[in-house]
């Protein structure tokens, strides 16, 4: 079990002798709303003290390198941490950030973002900005590594909404485009009439879109996805194929099965054969 953070942080304080500053911080704390900016005024004015705040963060190495966003007091170091004008505070966010896309914690990455957009909403806080291209540099590596995540069978981190939300915080960050978009529906859907709706246009449309900007059909494309898809579990995976058939939209694996034949000239096992072959030359 995890001790309380607040109470290491204050037995550090009152053994070195910055007692008072720290109840300050630990008084502070419980008040800074995390979905309220107008509560981190106090927050701001702690940050100011530079040498108790480079300790500090110090001290949050040690003890706590990930805070949490979803515990009000770690929440509330996180903006005192934003707050504070110094490198050491900045690296700490930059780690933070890149543990939270590493541990796909979609709440945490947002909450990050939206901390910095609402802290430096002036430009009065420029060391924050580093802070803005590290997460806008995940996001597009996100979108670079979609598709092969699909191809794997691995959830997305972030939704359609999720992104869109995140386009309000980061200005620099392009939308996404119509390949992305489809990238980003393609796990909901199983047909072209699913994928238009999902993409919010009708099917003429979406068939239209296709053909202008990847020269093809939505039933050829969404066909050549399964297939990739299919292939990368098969080959990568030990997963039965009656969850194979289910992951991948297939009623029963005789389904997948006809699929394998009519557009990869091979069952299921011989797919499964040739991979195995394929990992031991």
């Amino acid at each position: 079990m995890k001790q309380n953070l607040t109470l290491i942080l204050m037995n550090e304080a009152v053994r070195e002798g910055w007692r008072e500053w720290m109840e300050k911080v630990r008084k502070v704390l419980p008040q800074t709303d995390a979905e309220r900016p107008v509560t981190w005024i106090a927050a701001e004015r702690l940050a100011r003290e530079n040498g108790r705040m480079v300790r500090l963060v110090e001290l949050l190495r040690e003890h706590r390198p990930v805070l949490s966003y979803r515990v009000k007091e770690e929440a509330g170091l996180l903006i005192l941490v934003a707050y504070h004008r110094h490198g050491s505070s900045s690296d700490f966010l930059l780690e933070t950030a890149e543990a939270y896309f590493r541990e796909r914690d979609c709440g945490g990455f947002l909450f990050l973002c939206r901390m910095q957009a609402s802290i430096n909403a002036y430009d009065e806080y420029p060391h924050l900005n580093v802070l803005c291209n590290r997460l806008a540099g995940l996001l597009f590596r996100f979108r670079r590594e979609r598709a092969s995540e699909y191809r794997k069978g691995i959830p997305p981190m972030f939704g359609k909404a999720d992104l869109q939300e995140v386009e309000k915080y980061l200005p620099h960050l392009r939308g996404y485009s119509f390949r992305e978009e489809i990238a980003l529906a393609l796990p909901k859907v199983k047909n072209v009439e699913e994928l238009a709706r999902e993409c919010a246009m009708s099917v003429n449309t979406l068939g239209r879109r296709f053909k202008e900007e990847l020269n093809t059909t939505p039933h050829r494309w969404l066909t050549e996805q399964r297939k990739a898809h299919v292939i990368s579990l098969l080959a990568d995976t030990d997963m039965p194929l009656q969850e194979i058939a289910d992951v991948c939209g297939f009623a029963t694996p005789s389904y997948l099965w006809d699929f394998c034949k009519k557009y990869l000239k091979a069952t299921p096992a011989e797919i499964r054969e040739i991979a195995r072959c394929a990992r031991t030359v």
